[in-house]
């Protein structure tokens, strides 16, 4: 018996199995880098504009001393419609992006499970932090979080980029002309005035502070990056 063709065939057919095996590594190899460059892609499309909504309005719940609300009070119409309406769309803006993250991203999956855990554990413990009854005004139920958040997304946001929020100007003009969306937003301006008149800050206020902190902890462990200053 000629074993050369027979040697020959086995080679080929090692080759072509070797050929196949090494494809599909190669193949998973190129899917998971795709997968984990789309996750990256995703983290840094919604972890800044997330970072930055939940710092201003930690900022905005830390300027509820005694003296910064009656400087508010008693100031200019100016001063008292900003501490009113910029108030109410910091916390807009922040419910309207942690809507948007739970729309777009797959169940939050930005790539590290572990990662995952902790931020889903943060961002559950502000939602529950506002809409726990036992902690006085500002109570945003769970549903009315969700239904805000899904108010404030702007529906004019650019089709090839993640949906965007309405800016403060808009939010100002809707407030004023449509009286369904002002409907969602009057118990919570209603406590911002309650909060001007009596300079009684609701544990509410300092809970929600907490768990904000929290959260910009967790989403820059470096402290960089936040440039923006701390605006009143």
């Amino acid at each position: 018996m000629n074993t050369v063709p027979v040697l020959a065939a086995a080679v080929s057919v090692g080759g072509a199995v070797v050929t196949a095996v090494l494809g599909t590594v190669f193949e998973r190899r190129r899917t998971r880098a795709q997968r984990r460059a789309r996750l990256r892609h995703l983290a840094s499309r919604y972890n800044v504009p997330l970072l930055q909504a939940a710092h201003t309005l930690r900022v905005r719940l830390g300027n509820t001393v005694a003296g910064q609300i009656k400087e508010f009070r008693e100031g200019s119409e100016r001063f008292q419609d900003y501490a009113r309406y910029e108030t109410l769309y910091r916390l807009a803006r922040y419910l309207c992006i942690v809507q948007i993250m739970w729309r777009e991203v797959d169940f939050l999956d930005l790539g590290r499970r572990k990662h995952n855990r902790e931020l889903i554990k943060r961002l559950t413990a502000v939602g529950t932090t506002l809409s726990d009854r036992g902690l006085g005004t500002f109570l945003i139920l769970g549903g009315e979080q969700r239904a805000i958040g899904d108010l404030m997304i702007d529906p004019d946001s650019p089709a090839d980029g993640p949906p965007q929020c309405v800016s403060f100007p808009v939010f100002r003009d809707r407030m004023r002309d449509d009286t369904r969306f002002a409907a969602w937003f009057k118990p919570l301006l209603d406590d911002i005035d309650t909060l001007l008149a009596t300079e009684q800050v609701p544990p509410r206020l300092d809970r929600t502070a907490a768990a904000l902190d929290d959260l910009t902890d967790f989403l820059d462990k470096r402290k960089i990056g936040l440039p923006w200053a701390d605006a009143a």
